[in-house]
């Protein structure tokens, strides 16, 4: 009878062990995400944010309609484009004042290049981060 009870002792922990590892295993299935910002000599230039700012620039050709799209202050997004331009000791948009007609912005090509140059990298990353997430 004890051989009998020890045997079934032992099944039973072979059983439960196997479950746990299972179980184990489906638990902790991490997935591998990254951000990417572009610096120089340690100055931020570009992340997603400013991508994005950029293109709205791009898209909408004012500071101001950009900065109430993306729910922020137009000195604020002003305040990330200097800082843009202090990084790179350049100019990465153009713009004129408003006036009866409103103002107008576009990017240079200096902020042209800054934003596919992120844009670049962003698609680099992206598609390591897919093939290494599927190993």
């Amino acid at each position: 009878m004890v051989l009998k009870d020890n045997y079934i002792l032992l099944l039973w922990h072979f059983i439960f062990k196997k479950i746990y590892e299972l179980h184990k295993s489906f638990i902790f299935v991490f997935e591998v995400n990254a951000k990417l910002w572009l610096e120089i000599n340690s100055k931020c230039v570009i992340g997603k944010g400013r991508a994005e700012l950029l293109n709205k620039i791009k898209e909408l050709g004012s500071l101001s309609e950009v900065a109430k799209s993306m729910g922020m202050a137009y000195s604020h997004a002003w305040s990330e484009i200097k800082e843009i331009e202090d990084a790179v000791g350049g100019s990465v948009i153009i713009s004129s004042r408003g006036g009866k007609d409103g103002g107008s912005s576009c990017l240079t090509d200096l902020g042209e290049d800054i934003l596919k140059k992120y844009d670049e990298e962003k698609k680099k990353l992206d598609q390591h981060l897919v093939k290494r997430n599927k190993s």
